[in-house]
């Protein structure tokens, strides 16, 4: 139930009431009135700061705790789904060539091209030859 702020018309104190959606409907159109304990009637008054929520766990969860159940699904499942990656998908490799021609290693194209172009031109595969030596 929320929580509303009403003014007793008397002295124009403050005070804090909780109402029902029906009493509140009731009160706003004019079918009842409220009175405080001392029979002072009340009126609402619109007082935005008193406005508040809490939301709560439930049977099923609340909105913090369904949240950690949905992050720790898809960490699990992301570690499962890359291991199913790494076991199924075929990795195609990038094929050695040098002008047209299949290599069997960076090594090789390499060689070739130092023995036909120079170290300068043969330098320039050094990055791919290191990159297959570490695999």
């Amino acid at each position: 139930m929320p929580i509303y702020t009403f003014k007793r018309i008397s002295d124009g104190a403050l005070l804090s009431k909780r109402l029902t959606f029906t009493e509140y409907d009731e009160v706003k159109s004019g079918k009842s009135s409220l009175v405080d304990d001392q029979g002072n009637t009340l009126e609402i008054v619109f007082n935005p700061g008193a406005v508040g929520f809490v939301l709560k766990d439930g049977v099923s969860g609340g909105w913090m705790s369904k949240a950690n159940k949905e992050s720790k699904f898809r960490r699990e499942r992301g570690a499962v789904m890359a291991q199913k990656e790494k076991d199924h998908v075929f990795k195609s490799r990038l094929v050695p060539n040098y002008q047209g021609q299949e290599a069997h290693s960076w090594a090789d194209v390499q060689d070739h091209v130092r023995s036909t172009k120079g170290v300068a031109s043969a330098s320039t595969y050094a990055p791919l030859v290191a990159k297959e030596r570490s695999t």
